[in-house]
C-alpha cells in the first residue's frame, strides 16, 4: 500500500498500483457498507455516469477495500479556491452532475440508501456505532 491520499468519516484512500487507489474502510465499518458502495459505483458507471472504474476488492488486516481507477489532478474545490473556476461555474458543474444522476434510472441491483440503513438497523440494536458517533461529534 502506498501513501495515504485522503480520508473521510468511514474510509481512507491510499495509492495502490500504477493508476489505481484503494478505498480502505476503517476498522469497525461493516463490510456490507463497502460491498454496497462497490455495487453502487459499478451500477452508476454501467449507467454511463462519470465515476472511476472499479478494479476489484481487497481485505487488508480485516478491513474491506475497493480498488479504483486513480484520477489525478486538481479537485473542483481547489480549482474554485484558486480562481481557475468561478463559484458560479463550480455550482453549474455540481448541478449538472446531480441532474445527470437523478435523470438516470437506477439498475435493478441498486438498493436505496434508506433501504440499506433500515436493513442495518434491523440487524443491530439500533445504536450508532461508537466510531461513527465519535467521528460526527468531533466536527
Amino acid at each position: 500500500m502506498g501513501e495515504k491520499i485522503g480520508e473521510g468519516a468511514f474510509s481512507e484512500a491510499y495509492a495502490w498500483a500504477p493508476g489505481q487507489v484503494v478505498k480502505l474502510f476503517k476498522a469497525g465499518v461493516s463490510h456490507l457498507l463497502g460491498r454496497h458502495e462497490l455495487r453502487m459505483i459499478r451500477a452508476v458507471r454501467d449507467a454511463g455516469l462519470p465515476v472511476p472504474e472499479v478494479f476489484g476488492e481487497v481485505t487488508l488486516e480485516g478491513r474491506f477495500g475497493i480498488v479504483l481507477e486513480r484520477l489525478d489532478g486538481p479537485t473542483l474545490w481547489h480549482l474554485s479556491r484558486t480562481g481557475a473556476v468561478t463559484f458560479e461555474q463550480t455550482g453549474a458543474i455540481i448541478a449538472a452532475l446531480a441532474m445527470s444522476v437523478h435523470k438516470t434510472p437506477p439498475s435493478a441491483e441498486v438498493l436505496s440508501m434508506r433501504s440499506y440503513m433500515e436493513n442495518e438497523l434491523r440487524r443491530g440494536d439500533g445504536k450508532i456505532p461508537k466510531h461513527i458517533a465519535t467521528d460526527v461529534s468531533s466536527r
